[in-house]
């Protein structure tokens, strides 16, 4: 994959910030928070997009209640984004309808280069990536090929996600992370997450009713836990 791809580049030049969401164990949230951050940046008026980058496991579109098998992209010298509740919206889930597609490889590659191409992305504050969990082939394509990516973190407070957080804090992609966001934590960590050089950018309990919001996003936005996430984008915001 060309590092300067001058498709790619094109794409991404109205957008000001890219930032993807990562976590090194899957189950912790992940993909709700990147969403949440999305409809947040839009809810207080900033341009936002999504972007989900997780072909095996694409999630979003469940949080956002998009029905992929009615709702598909447009063309017009590209691929427009569906706008959904003010959040322009891309999925490989609108082609696969739904199912998880297995890759590996230079598929995986492939596949990240062509959506990316091919996306036309609007003028945007902010564009949120969800990535699958751990470190592989997709977020390390990200920090490779997407020269001005921004990183947050999510970790929840339990012994196995730490860790892989402590594992995070000792690569190259540490310098290019914005803050940790801890999700369903049963204990303050924030001091143990600062030991680590990160900043804490939210934390929050576990809610017992959260899943029965997704995709209601009427009723998500006005939760406790989309009030802790919208701390974590006015910080990042600044």
């Amino acid at each position: 994959m060309d590092l300067k791809n001058p498709v790619i580049l094109k794409r991404l030049k109205n957008i000001e910030r890219i930032i993807a969401i990562v976590s090194g164990k899957g189950g912790v949230g992940k993909t709700l928070i990147a969403s949440t951050m999305a409809l947040t940046t839009a809810k207080i008026g900033f341009p936002s997009g999504l972007l989900d980058m997780d072909f095996a496991n694409s999630s979003c579109h469940l949080v956002l209640g998009v029905d992929v098998l009615r709702e598909k992209p447009i063309e017009d010298m590209g691929i427009v984004p569906v706008k959904i509740h003010g959040v322009e919206f891309m999925s490989i889930a609108f082609y696969t309808h739904g199912e998880a597609l297995p890759l590996r490889g230079v598929e995986v590659d492939n596949v990240f280069k062509e959506l990316l191409m091919i996306t036309k992305w609007g003028k945007l504050k902010m564009l949120i990536i969800d990535t699958p969990p751990g470190f592989g082939d997709i977020t390390l394509n990200i920090a490779t090929y997407l020269p001005k990516v921004e990183f947050v973190a999510v970790t929840t407070s339990n012994l196995l996600s730490l860790e892989s957080l402590k594992r995070l804090a000792k690569t190259y992609l540490k310098e290019r992370i914005l803050g940790v966001i801890v999700n369903m934590s049963h204990k303050s960590i924030g001091p143990s997450i600062e030991k680590m050089g990160f900043k804490v950018l939210a934390e929050m309990p576990y809610y017992n009713d959260l899943e029965e919001y997704v995709g209601d996003v009427d009723k998500l936005m006005k939760t406790e836990f989309a009030e802790k996430v919208k701390e974590a984008v006015l910080k990042i915001l600044g």
